[in-house]
């Protein structure tokens, strides 16, 4: 990929609210995302800007979603996190980290117990299993492991119900007389354990399958048929809602930058604005991806 604002990456992995890809030879415009982001360098610094200050060098920083900064990678190469912005992990950084503030130094935190090496194995990586678990290793050095309750029965047959139905037209009043609970019951417990609304989850597993059918040459509307949308029109609008393109793009997108979907639920949107100058209200330009 070219120098500046794209620079040069590696493949983007893909998870459910998670996404991350090694760069390098990065300055770029003032820009912001729609994202938490986090970014770590293998052995030397990375610069960042924003408003209220000049540039200043980090070998580890947050920077909150929303919020306008510039990247010099420096010559170095650093690792990006981005995370969905209402998931609990993000939600906990922001609290522990952010504060009122847009950008925070990583430096004195747990993250500089991990090796330099344990950066420079994951740059060679390509397995997604291994690579998530470098994620949780990074969150969890952060704000320590996460308390996990034990899984509702009655959720996990929800999920189930929802990613193995073969054609995914139904209501969730359907998926909640499926495990014997009340819609209202169904969409608290789902969005509790979960951490998305269940409307949600199933539009998500709706794009996701007609994305992997897309990809993989299939017309369409026949891919709108198959994943379980009304229409064409119906697929047409949920693609620009979720991942900020429409379907007919996605082949030419995809020449451009390789995705790996690292679970079959994992698609997720990555949103940059590109603009003029740290003062800027107005994007001159939008990256989706």
């Amino acid at each position: 990929m070219k120098k500046g604002n794209e620079g040069d990456t590696s493949a983007l992995y893909v998870w459910n609210g998670i996404c991350m890809f090694w760069g390098t030879s990065f300055h770029t415009d003032p820009h912001l995302h729609n994202t938490l982001q986090l970014v770590f360098d293998i052995d030397k610094q990375f610069r960042l800007k924003d408003a209220d200050t000049d540039w200043t060098a980090f070998s580890a920083a947050i920077i909150k979603d929303g919020h306008l900064h510039q990247l010099d990678s420096c010559g170095s190469i650093q690792l990006f996190i981005y995370l969905d912005k209402d998931s609990d992990y993000a939600k906990r950084l922001c609290e522990k980290y952010l504060s009122s503030r847009g950008i925070a130094d990583l430096q004195q935190s747990d993250i500089r117990k991990l090796s330099t090496d344990f950066f420079k194995k994951l740059l060679v990586q390509s397995d997604c299993k291994v690579l998530m678990e470098g994620c949780q290793t990074i969150f969890n050095r952060l704000i320590g492991s996460r308390e996990m309750s034990s899984v509702d029965e009655r959720i996990a047959k929800a999920v189930a119900f929802i990613s193995g139905a073969q054609h995914r037209q139904f209501k969730v009043a359907d998926v909640a007389e499926h495990v014997c609970l009340s819609e209202s019951r169904l969409r608290h417990l789902f969005k509790e354990q979960v951490g998305q609304p269940i409307q949600n989850f199933i539009m998500w597993m709706k794009v996701v399958d007609s994305l992997n059918m897309i990809l993989q040459g299939k017309q369409l509307a026949q891919s709108a048929i198959d994943a379980g949308f009304w229409d064409g029109s119906h697929m047409n609008r949920s693609y620009k809602e979720l991942i900020g393109l429409p379907p007919g793009q996605v082949k030419a997108f995809e020449k451009q930058l390789r995705i790996v979907s690292c679970r079959e639920s994992g698609f997720y949107t990555l949103k940059t604005e590109l603009h003029e100058s740290l003062s800027s209200n107005k994007a001159k330009r939008t990256i989706e991806i």
